[in-house]
């Protein structure tokens, strides 16, 4: 009985030991590796859903996580520069470093949108020299990386690198079917234009043909003054806009004086995944739907 037991320990530690450990830096990406890894991955992300991924301390706790870990999996196109090398080089665990076979950046693997042209200037706000990384609020894009991540995850994981190919094949067939719901909503919705806080959305907004009338900032990362306000309520009225989508980790102030004057609905949403990635877009779409009700 003793050397059963010990043997059925055994066999349950190699077992825990062959879940790879993957570290993400963002609640979104965590789901998508566990919707693709399942029990195969043991996954955890750096920051929280309503934290925003720009600006991040890099903590002491964050260097344990990746010194322990098999995979960092980034958003990349510089949205973590500002932090994530610090964490990197604090780990101490090569393996991790850009260009190392552990780690993976998903902006490497879609078309970025809103690249700058000509020279870079600091006076233009927050600017991201590589393109929008906010590209996980595009159904389509997301596929491309879900599909990318199941090729990582099997070089790491040969064994099951076919479980990871099938759950990519099924986790896009899911969504395509999904995006023909969220068309029609929107489409019914009647809403043609929006206004948001930042450009957390564009790339959502791009995928479902909705119009970017202005961002309550009038440049990335540079918080609206009065003068800034009264443009835009002037620009809501003139264009008959109906929503405004503030994103919900900058402040709802200004929003909120817009829609005091105005008929547009205000409406606060998400950008990273609070329970899984279908609830992320469904919670846009909802929120798109609840303007065109002028809730």
């Amino acid at each position: 009985m003793k050397i059963l037991i010990l043997g059925l320990l055994s066999a349950w530690a190699l077992n825990a030991q062959a879940e790879l450990k993957v570290v993400t830096t963002t609640t979104t990406l965590e789901n998508l590796v566990q919707e693709i890894g399942q029990d195969k991955v043991d996954v955890s992300s750096l920051t929280k859903s309503n934290q925003d991924p720009h600006f991040v301390e890099a903590k002491p706790s964050y260097m344990v996580k990746l010194r322990q870990a098999d995979l960092l999996v980034s958003v990349g196109l510089d949205l973590e520069v500002g932090w994530i090398g610090n964490v990197q080089r604090g780990a101490k665990n090569p393996t991790l470093l850009k260009g190392s076979k552990g780690f993976f950046a998903a902006g490497d693997h879609i078309e970025a949108i809103d690249i700058p042209e000509g020279k870079l200037d600091r006076a233009e706000g927050d600017v991201h020299p590589l393109g929008n990384p906010h590209f996980h609020l595009d159904p389509i894009k997301t596929i491309s990386v879900v599909e990318a991540l199941a090729i990582k995850l099997g070089e790491l994981d040969s064994a099951n690198a076919e479980f990871y190919q099938r759950r990519a094949a099924d986790y896009a067939k899911t969504l395509k079917e999904k995006m023909k719901d969220w068309e029609s909503r929107i489409t019914k919705s009647q809403v043609n234009n929006v206004i948001t806080y930042h450009k957390s959305l564009s790339y959502f907004l791009r995928r479902f043909d909705l119009d970017v009338v202005a961002s309550i900032e009038p440049k990335p990362g540079i918080p609206p003054t009065a003068k800034h306000i009264i443009s835009l309520i002037k620009l809501v009225k003139q264009k008959n806009v109906k929503c405004i989508l503030n994103e919900n980790y900058f402040e709802t102030t200004a929003g909120e004086r817009i829609k005091g004057v105005t008929q547009a609905s205000l409406q606060i949403v998400p950008v990273e995944v609070q329970t899984d990635y279908f609830d992320l877009i469904e919670s846009l779409v909802t929120a798109v739907e609840n303007c065109g009700k002028g809730v």
